[in-house]
């Protein structure tokens, strides 16, 4: 027998023994297929064929998979052709398949290998990072909106996407409203990819699990690069001062900074204004902002575009303030002018 044989019959001998987690599909001298399943998402089809004059040419690789992205499928085969190339002259097979084996578990990132480099290009000039963590499976991000950033350490599970990116603390220099709001808003767009609604419609196809790593990494991203940026809509000014970090404003403080339900962020001071002036309309006051807000807490679902371009609209609503009450601020408004007019009177009288 020639070496290609001698091969094949080694491959159909020990590839199911030595390479844990695979199949032999097919073992022949016009093609070599082994199936490697070592997680849900870690599957991947290899097919090998001979050259022409082999071994002083390198084995033909070619990879197949219904749940490994092509981004990274069209990387690997080219380390795999590297690879390949240290074996001229020698016996190719049976190694090519243990480096394979030996590559997709040393490296279990590999499953989000077009997330990550999707998400590496969002961060492009924000000076944010993205750190991979092989050994424990792990991505670290520092998301930067200057100068404010959010940093957390996040897990990709072995079942991923069947099971959510889990991650315990953040490190974020946000107000701490802000904070929560990006943190918390971050794990329910994780949560909402892999658990199905509570309602859904009979007509609606059965839930799928969606990757939850691009989706929720890029809320978290795109949230720092625009913050810098928000105003009030009340007095058009910043809402986050440029010396917030260095002069932190108290609770009681004007420049204290409420986010709404609606997503706008006011200043304490100006919602307290704007709150107390008529107009009084029925059923509260609506929020001023010349348009919707992309983050509102009415509108945030998975893969939700930017909002469109206008009015708000929204009834200015926040839990820790009773701010639809129309009566009650009438009548405190009206006892406020009644005072002023007292004052004036007084005033006059004494000149």
């Amino acid at each position: 027998m020639g070496l290609i044989e001698d091969e094949t019959d080694e491959v159909s001998r020990l590839c199911e023994n030595v390479i844990g987690c695979s199949k032999l599909i097919t073992c022949m001298t016009s093609l070599i297929r082994v199936d490697i399943q070592q997680t849900e998402s870690r599957q991947l089809t290899v097919c090998l064929r001979f050259p022409v004059d082999y071994p002083k040419n390198r084995l033909l690789i070619e990879f197949k998979s219904k749940t490994m992205s092509e981004t990274f499928i069209e990387r690997f085969s080219k380390v795999c052709d590297a690879k390949a190339a240290e074996y001229v002259g020698k016996p190719q097979v049976m190694n090519m398949l243990k480096f394979v084996d030996s590559y997709l578990r040393d490296n279990p990132l590999c499953i989000v290998t077009e997330e990550i480099f999707n998400l590496k290009k969002l961060l492009e000039g924000t000076k944010g990072e993205l750190k991979l963590r092989q050994k424990s499976s792990t991505i670290c991000l520092t998301a930067r909106g200057e100068p404010f950033h959010f940093s957390a350490k996040f897990q990709v599970p072995e079942p991923y996407p069947l099971q959510r990116i889990q991650w315990e603390d953040c490190d974020c220099n946000l107000p701490a409203a802000l904070m929560r709001f990006v943190n918390g808003q971050a794990k329910e767009i994780a949560r909402q990819c892999v658990e199905p609604p509570l309602r859904q419609l009979k007509s609606a196809p059965p839930f799928q699990a969606k990757p939850s790593l691009e989706r929720t990494l890029r809320f978290i991203i795109e949230v720092m690069k625009g913050i810098p940026a928000e105003k009030c809509p009340i007095c058009g000014d910043l809402s986050l001062a440029n010396d917030i970090l260095t002069n932190p404003p108290t609770e009681e403080d004007d420049r204290f900074v409420i986010r709404m339900f609606c997503g706008h962020i006011y200043h304490q001071g100006c919602l307290k204004r704007f709150m107390s002036e008529p107009p009084f309309p029925p059923g509260g006051k609506i929020c001023p902002a010349l348009k919707k807000h992309r983050w509102s807490d009415g509108i945030q679902k998975i893969g939700a575009g930017t909002a469109k371009s206008e009015l708000c609209q929204q009834r200015v609503t926040h839990d820790k303030w009773g701010l639809n009450d129309v009566k009650s601020a009438e009548a405190k408004w009206a006892h406020q002018q009644a005072r002023i007019r007292e004052l004036e009177e007084v005033i006059d009288f004494m000149q």
